[in-house]
C-alpha cells in the first residue's frame, strides 16, 4: 500500500469509530471476496441482498467511508476483514 493510502487508511479506521456491533465473521470474509473481486458496487449488493438491517448498515458504511477516502478495493477489503478489531477500538 502507498503511503498517502495508508493515512487515508487512518482517516478511515478513526471515522468508523467504535461501537458495540459484532458481526459475522464469515460474511465479512465473503464481502471482501467480493470486493476484491468485483469491487466496491458489487460489495454493497452482495451486503444488501445476505445481511440484516444492523450489519448492513454498518458495512454499507465502512465502504462508503473506504470510497470517501479512495482507498483501494484491496485497502477497502483490509478496512471490511478487519472491522469487528477495528469497532471494538484494538486497530
Amino acid at each position: 500500500m502507498k503511503t498517502k493510502e495508508m493515512e487515508n487508511m487512518d482517516k478511515v479506521v478513526e471515522e468508523i469509530g467504535t461501537g458495540p456491533l459484532c458481526m459475522n465473521e464469515p460474511l465479512l470474509e465473503e464481502v471482501t471476496k467480493t470486493l476484491l473481486d468485483k469491487g466496491y458496487a458489487a460489495a454493497e449488493v452482495f451486503v444488501s441482498q445476505r445481511t440484516g438491517a444492523d450489519e448492513q448498515d454498518e458495512i454499507v458504511r465502512a465502504l462508503a467511508i473506504s470510497q470517501k477516502y479512495d482507498l483501494s478495493p484491496e485497502a477497502g477489503a483490509k478496512v471490511v476483514q478487519n472491522l469487528n478489531v477495528i469497532k471494538s477500538g484494538k486497530w
